[in-house]
């Protein structure tokens, strides 16, 4: 079969580019491998669409840490996963097709079945996952810790990945929101993040991306006020659509620049991003949606009020941030990790898909033979939404 990933010559030649020349094409090529083989609790699905997520540019970047580290990484933890220890690694971590196999064990699930995948990879018999699949030592994130990810012709993953697609979902919409809708999810609605409340203000960085999209229309959902933070005109015309009624323009607001090139916090900019908040009406600020990082950390502890939460999930400008303590506890703030959903709230997640009380905000519908081109265009911060592609 056809998939898109790496081998491990490719690897070793990407990584011996320097860092800041590489591109995520660099890094991902399409191959021939042998169509997957099932466990006992595994079922095979033909793909039918799949979706770009900023963990597949960490992969074809193979920085902060190569793929087959991770997949090493998830064997450990899950010795009954040896088969993933292959010379290939397929990425991608969003799809949508149909059940063409079942492993014996599986129950509930049948060939022909369309299903749309979630990516958290657990051991389910471990009693901790009762309670929060996310707290399982067993967990990984499929298709960027584990292998037989969604870029190829098929893909295989545990029956409890399986979330029932509807007839009217088309497959596009399928294939684009599980794993950014559900992390907002967890992020913003449910009571493992912030819990959020009627009329408190968020601030939702990238709020045109694949998360923030997603955030606004929480946030609307839970009557509270997205604030987003956006780097263009076309970006901020597309979270206007999405209902948010404060925007922030980081070109035309000078909303950037909030670490120095030594590391250090530019509090000068930091009290300039505070004011500007103050201009857009927004005097008291509950609640900062993180994904960015080490750019953009220290500031959203610093614009919370007093006993606000900043929830963040990912890292995209760098994974050291530098933060000033003082606002931390001094005010009484949180600094909340959160990382993708349970299956409870990733099923929630995609009923509000499914009732249309949630529309995926897509950037675009591509052939899968366009994931090289996507992912550069993703990494140079020139897309918006989920970008999608039909594996037909």
């Amino acid at each position: 079969m056809w998939a898109y990933g790496v081998n491990k010559d490719l690897v070793a030649n990407l990584q011996k580019i320097p860092l800041a020349q590489r591109k995520p094409s660099n890094g991902v090529m399409k191959m021939e491998v042998a169509k997957p083989v099932l466990q006992d609790d595994e079922v095979l699905i033909k793909v039918k669409a799949s979706a770009l997520n900023y963990n597949s540019i960490w992969s074809a970047l193979s920085h902060p840490v190569a793929p087959f580290q991770l997949i090493n990484s998830h064997i450990v933890r899950n010795p009954h996963d040896i088969d993933q220890q292959q010379d290939f690694a397929i990425f991608g971590s969003d799809a949508a097709g149909i059940i063409s196999e079942v492993g014996k064990n599986v129950k509930g699930w049948k060939v022909g079945d369309e299903v749309v995948v979630h990516c958290n990879v657990i051991d389910t018999n471990e009693p901790i996952a009762q309670v929060d699949g996310m707290l399982a030592k067993s967990q990984s994130i499929w298709g960027y810790e584990t292998n037989y990810g969604a870029f190829a012709e098929y893909t295989k993953v545990k029956s409890s990945q399986l979330i029932r697609k509807p007839a009217h979902v088309s497959w596009e919409v399928a294939g684009s929101f599980s794993l950014t809708l559900s992390t907002a999810y967890r992020m913003l609605v449910s009571e493992n993040g912030v819990a959020l409340r009627p009329n408190q203000n968020c601030l939702i960085w990238g709020a045109s991306g694949g998360l923030g999209n997603f955030a606004i229309q929480l946030c609307n959902l839970m009557g509270a006020n997205p604030i987003a933070v956006v780097s263009s005109d076309e970006k901020e015309e597309e979270c206007r659509k999405l209902g948010a009624k404060i925007i922030i323009n980081r070109k035309k607001d000078d909303f950037e620049n909030f670490i120095m090139p030594n590391g250090e916090p530019n509090y000068l900019a930091w009290r300039k991003a505070k004011k500007t908040l103050e201009k857009k009406g927004v005097n008291e600020l509950e609640v900062v949606f993180e994904h960015v990082g080490r750019e953009t950390l220290g500031l959203s502890l610093f614009l919370l009020s007093r006993g606000g939460k900043v929830v963040t999930c990912a890292a995209s400008s760098g994974f050291n941030a530098t933060i000033d303590l003082r606002y931390l506890w001094m005010s009484l703030k949180h600094l909340i990790g959160s990382h993708f959903a349970n299956y409870f709230e990733a099923e929630q997640a995609a009923k509000l898909v499914f009732e249309g009380k949630i529309n995926p905000l897509i950037h675009s519908v591509n052939s899968i033979n366009d994931l090289p081109k996507m992912m550069d265009a993703m990494y140079a911060n020139s897309t918006y939404g989920k970008i999608v592609f039909l594996h037909e």
